[in-house]
């Protein structure tokens, strides 16, 4: 019997160790993401020869793509990326096709550097001699081959004074079939270009490893409470929950005021300030967990924080220059893609904290442990944001 109940004793203990690993493994491997989510503009308007074309893709993702750096300083000049021009073109080209590859992309107009909000980005104006018909089979696949966490997102424009139809594109999504006249784009249309913000608000959120590991660290302390003698296990698993609840309400109430204010352009941040205040709550919220700084208002500070987050989702759809109605449906899906993402992640993270909360070593290797390393995360973060410089591999 003692020989059993020992076995069953070393297979906990490896049990919760391996729950700890795979914890910090998590966070460990959001280092290489934890930036602006890759997103490229594609807007569209029929010709009575085909389409004018123009799309904006960000010039960090070209140079991840084709290394434009030529000089290898970290810093694309606009001779770097002139000398590619044409290597630029073909790659995008190659990235969509329009009716089944019908549809012949052109050069309409020198490529031209635009300044976003969010960096500076290459404006390709094309032409695509092909029929304008509707629906519109779409085929992105830009990017595809080196970053599976980018999207597309589509303006199709129509007659003046008609309502622009909108689409997230997802590159391992094959051909999207989009119809964009007003007779026939009402109702399946509207709720395809819904469905597609909404999981674009979900892949936001599970690449968005800065935010996931904001949330991460106010939670690892919602297992314990403090007490004279140091740090105890609660003993009733509810109890963790309402801590759990309670900080991602606030946090949710938080970063959907923001992105509903950014995105409807009331308030606008440049992600200059945006992404260096982001990793700085990373590293506050880490910081705490080894050493007091917030003094137990974690929701308060859940809900300060979360507004600065909303800042960060919000630039996905403000540049797609949507009329309000058509912003606010949009907005409203991608939130709710968020949530419920979000939803996913702090589930996982409930049942394993709760798994590792009587494990003797959860507040050395997990609480400390775990808030070292987002610490170090967050401060490689802050310093490259700061200075616009690539500390880490990748």
């Amino acid at each position: 019997m003692r020989a059993s109940i020992a076995c069953r004793s070393r297979a906990g203990r490896w049990l919760r160790a391996l729950l700890a690993l795979l914890l910090l493994g998590l966070a460990a491997a959001g280092a290489a993401s934890a930036h602006k989510a890759s997103d490229a503009y594609l807007f569209l308007s029929p010709e009575p020869d085909g389409w004018r074309l123009r799309w904006d893709i960000a010039l960090r993702d070209l140079e991840a793509a084709l290394d434009l750096d030529a000089d290898g300083d970290r810093r694309l000049q606009w001779g770097e990326v002139r000398s590619r021009l044409t290597e630029i073109e073909a790659y995008a080209a190659a990235g969509l096709r329009l009716q089944r590859g019908e549809c012949s992309l052109a050069q309409a107009q020198a490529p031209a550097i635009e300044r976003r909000i969010d960096g500076a980005y290459l404006v390709l104006r094309m032409a695509a001699a092909c029929t304008a018909a509707s629906p519109l089979l779409v085929e992105y696949r830009l990017l595809a081959d080196v970053d599976p966490t980018h999207r597309g997102l589509l303006r199709i424009d129509g007659e003046p004074g008609d309502v622009p139809v909108t689409r997230a594109l997802d590159p391992a999504e094959g051909i999207v079939r989009i119809a964009w006249r007003p007779d026939e784009a009402a109702g399946a249309e509207d709720a395809s270009s819904i469905a597609s913000f909404f999981r674009n608000g979900v892949h936001h959120i599970l690449v968005g490893h800065d935010h996931l590991l904001f949330l991460v660290c106010l939670l690892l302390p919602s297992v314990l409470r403090r007490t004279p003698q140091g740090w105890q296990a609660i003993d009733r698993p509810g109890e963790a929950l309402w801590r759990m609840l309670g900080i991602v309400t606030m946090f949710t109430m938080a970063h959907s005021i923001t992105l509903a204010a950014a995105g409807l352009q009331l308030v606008v941040l440049s992600p200059r300030i945006v992404e260096p205040g982001i990793a700085l709550t990373i590293a506050i919220a880490a910081f705490d967990n080894i050493h007091p700084i917030l003094r137990g208002r974690h929701k308060q500070f859940a809900f300060l924080f979360g507004l600065i987050h909303g800042f960060g989702f919000a630039a996905v759809l403000s540049e797609l220059g949507l009329p309000t109605g058509g912003l606010v449906k949009a907005l409203l899906a991608f939130n709710l893609g968020v949530e419920a993402g979000q939803l996913v992640v702090v589930v996982i993270a409930l049942a394993v904290l709760l798994a590792l909360r009587g494990w003797q070593r959860y507040v050395a290797v997990v609480l400390r442990g775990g808030s070292a390393v987002a610490l170090v995360l967050a401060s490689l973060w802050l310093v490259e944001r700061v200075a616009d410089l690539k500390l880490m591999p990748l």
